[in-house]
């Protein structure tokens, strides 16, 4: 198993840095190698962020908190106060259904793939562990040092991650579709264990 692990671990790193080429240089691409690496070797895996949905004619804002492994976890509905307590099961390969006694939570997709505002983090997971990485580059945003790292998710969706440049813990997250923004994350909290 630790042979397929550390192999697995090589192609990934092998196809990182293939994919950063050129835009940012060996430290850009190693730190991405290294974010992945940490993501891929944790066991359990704890955020906390604030999404905020543009479906256009309508917003949506939520506090979410996520809690599991590689393979999958909780996601728990902390804020707007009327839904708060909403959880839901999450396998990053079956999708995710917010349930509470019975009722459920859908606010629609809003990407054209079908993407809900509960599946960001769990598919943002997903991404940073194994997701191909189509540019990384070193930024400034506000007064942090970050890490951009870009990835497709989909053919029409795609996601751009800023991660502190110290920690290589995320700060913020757009989800794009078709070119505009409609999905943004601002973490507050992220463990890696």
């Amino acid at each position: 198993m630790r042979q397929v692990r550390a192999l697995a671990l090589m192609m990934t790193g092998l196809l990182l840095l293939s994919s950063c080429a050129g835009t940012a240089g060996d430290g850009a691409e190693k730190a991405a190698l290294n974010m992945k690496t940490e993501f891929n070797g944790a066991a359990k895996i704890e955020i906390v962020a604030d999404i905020k949905a543009d479906y256009g004619d309508r917003v949506y804002e939520f506090k979410l908190k996520y809690t599991g492994g590689g393979d999958g976890g909780e996601i728990t509905i902390t804020a707007p106060e009327e839904i708060a307590g909403l959880t839901a099961a999450v396998s990053l390969q079956g999708g995710v259904t917010l349930k509470y006694d019975g009722a459920e939570l859908d606010t629609g997709a809003v990407t054209t793939d079908g993407m809900s505002p509960a599946e960001a983090l769990p598919v943002l997971i997903d991404q940073w562990r194994t997701g191909f990485v189509t540019s990384c580059d070193f930024e400034k945003l506000g007064k942090t040092d970050t890490l951009a790292v870009a990835s497709d998710i989909s053919n029409t969706t795609r996601q751009r991650t800023w991660f502190d440049s110290g920690t290589l813990l995320p700060v913020t997250s757009e989800i794009s579709d078709g070119g505009s923004a409609v999905i943004f994350c601002q973490f507050e909290n992220v463990i890696l264990d």
